[in-house]
């Protein structure tokens, strides 16, 4: 009799130890991905729904935190290693959002694995098969189909200047008024220029033509 009481709180605890750990995962996976998606889900719920959204992701992490914590805080000391998981994987996860520049290397992916089909873009451009086709902005196209994931905020594209001095913005974030940033093509290879697009806070060179901008 006692031998089947044992195992069935032994049963008992594993399946209250998985819940625990379910928690947990829930918990980390949330910030997680909402971190190495943050440019995706601004450009989904944009820039004035976004914040609010990030701001769930957090709160449902800090109460799937502290279940878990006051999970291992009252188990019994035989208990702990095992029951201290799904809090270590959390603080794990944290330290991790706040180490790892999640945003630049989801930038640096996107550069590389949309490099040709915006070259291909570009040359549409540059061959005028593309032109201005916004009515309240001339410098602005709103790409076909086919290249409209290339430039996060509607699909479109900014086009400044002519000949060599072309610079043509893809978006990477797109804010409100001049609060932008995105990758910016310039047909010279010279570094943006300012006075076509606002405030730069930060300018990095990607490639022979290619800068990655944030303005302001």
């Amino acid at each position: 009799m006692e031998e089947e009481i044992k195992k069935i709180r032994n049963k008992q605890s594993n399946i209250l130890f998985y819940f625990m750990l379910s928690i947990g995962l829930i918990g980390s996976l949330t910030i997680l991905l909402q971190n190495i998606y943050r440019w995706t889900i601004v450009d989904i719920f944009t820039p004035f729904i976004a914040p609010f959204i990030e701001m769930i992701g957090y709160l449902v992490f800090i109460v799937c935190s502290l279940i878990v914590f006051v999970y291992f805080v009252v188990s019994k000391p035989f208990q702990r290693a095992r029951n201290g998981i799904p809090i270590l994987i959390n603080i794990v996860v944290l330290v991790l959002v706040f180490i790892v520049p999640f945003t630049s290397l989801t930038l640096n992916l996107d550069y590389r694995l949309n490099k040709s089909e915006r070259e291909e873009a570009i040359k549409l451009v540059v061959d005028e098969s593309l032109k201005p086709n916004v009515p309240y902005n001339t410098a602005l196209i709103h790409l076909p189909n086919k290249y409209e994931k290339l430039s996060k905020g509607g699909g479109e594209i900014v086009v400044k200047g002519s000949g060599q001095d072309t610079h043509i913005l893809f978006y990477t974030y797109r804010g409100v008024v001049d609060n932008f940033a995105g990758f910016i093509y310039t047909a010279d290879g010279r570094s943006p220029d300012e006075t076509l697009f606002g405030d730069f806070i930060q300018v990095k060179k990607l490639d022979k033509n290619w800068y990655w901008v944030s303005a302001t």
